[in-house]
């Protein structure tokens, strides 16, 4: 790029990816006013839906819905007691099972549905063309000890200086039964299902940056509307189809702020033809 260009870029980008977060925070706040304006809430919906993945995400963000922080918090301490309350919503408890942990949270989720009279979800989970670290079960299983071991999440990390901190928070490996198991009743070699460092910065950067931006949107404090925009300049850039295009091309993508920005750009500008209305496009089409 020559100096004005990588001037205009530079400018550009940081529209992009503000465009991007707000796109992103209007998520946030339809969820708010669907729960009178809950932010645990609201960041335990997309917590869950990011956990999801593509495949999964209306599913779990179901189960979210169905599931109250309020419910998860009295039953923080115990982990098979979460796992009963998330597997049971998802109707993955439903089959007959021979080993005795899973007949255990089924035992364990009667009793909790009755008490607060819960209503499974209704979408079903899948399970086909995903790599078994990404199962339902383990990454339902991963969101359970995370709940497990934090509380008041939001609050943390609204508080957070630094995306170090929160990576360590969400530092969190299933529970014993799944070093051996990525589904029910289905014994495999050991293995620690950890959450990982990609799965943790995608959550950042999709879910954690955009609530933040909402919230200071939302209460008019630039402050976390900054600290997302400082978030995404110290998480890994992501590696996709858009971001090697946009690398073949000669254009840097050093951190989620680069990454976030060029897929804002080719879904938004480029897939769109709007070449006129973009800082690049423009700035190139005019000489």
């Amino acid at each position: 790029m020559r100096p004005l260009t990588i001037f205009i870029w530079k400018s550009w980008k940081e529209r992009l990816l503000a465009e991007r977060l707000m796109r992103k925070a209007k998520i946030a706040d339809t969820f708010l006013k669907q729960n009178n304006y809950h932010w645990e809430e609201t960041f335990w919906w997309m917590l869950a839906r990011n956990f999801g993945l593509k495949v999964n995400a209306g599913a779990f963000e179901a189960i979210a819905r169905s599931v109250p922080v309020n419910i998860l918090a009295k039953h923080k301490n115990q982990i098979h007691q979460l796992e009963a309350l998330l597997f049971g919503q998802a109707r993955l408890l439903d089959a007959q099972f021979s080993e005795d942990y899973p007949k255990l949270l089924q035992k364990e989720y009667r009793f909790l549905k009755e008490k607060y009279k819960l209503q499974p979800i209704h979408l079903p989970v899948h399970f086909l063309r995903m790599r078994p670290g990404n199962f339902p079960t383990i990454r339902l299983a991963q969101l359970a000890m995370l709940v497990h071991e934090s509380a008041h999440l939001f609050s943390r990390i609204k508080e957070a200086a630094a995306p170090e901190g929160i990576i360590k928070w969400f530092d969190v490996t299933a529970n014993d039964y799944w070093h051996y198991h990525y589904r029910f009743d289905e014994a495999s070699s050991y293995k620690k299902k950890k959450l990982g460092k990609t799965m943790t910065d995608n959550i950042i950067i999709n879910t954690i940056c955009p609530v933040l931006f909402a919230y200071g949107n939302y209460h008019g404090e630039q402050i976390y509307k900054d600290k997302a925009i400082r978030f995404l300049e110290k998480i890994k850039s992501e590696s996709n189809a858009i971001s090697k295009g946009f690398q073949k091309a000669g254009i840097e993508n050093k951190n989620a702020f680069d990454s976030q920005a060029l897929i804002e750009l080719k879904n938004e500008y480029c897939n769109y033809k709007r070449c006129l209305e973009c800082g690049i496009g423009n700035a190139i089409l005019k000489g």
